[in-house]
């Protein structure tokens, strides 16, 4: 049987550029669609990037995901 390989053009975009995010936008949310970058915004301005992203591409689930401060990824590791 083969094995069929799950890929998200969303999920690809954030695992490429997660370092980036949390050198320069730690504490922060990112919006991610259609694999492109929606933006950053703090949890009380995220639904407006979530309706960008859904009036740019609305057929596709927006990724929202935290992005941890670097202090907080030491604790982590």
């Amino acid at each position: 049987m083969k094995k069929i390989k799950y890929s998200n053009p969303n999920d690809e975009y954030f695992k490429a550029h997660i370092s980036e995010f949390v050198k320069s936008h730690g504490g922060e949310l990112v919006v991610i669609a259609r694999g492109q970058l929606i933006g950053f915004a703090h949890k009380e301005n995220i639904s407006k990037l979530v309706k960008k992203a859904r009036k740019q591409f609305p057929k596709d689930i927006p990724l929202v995901s935290p992005i941890h401060r670097e202090e907080e990824l030491e604790r982590i590791l």
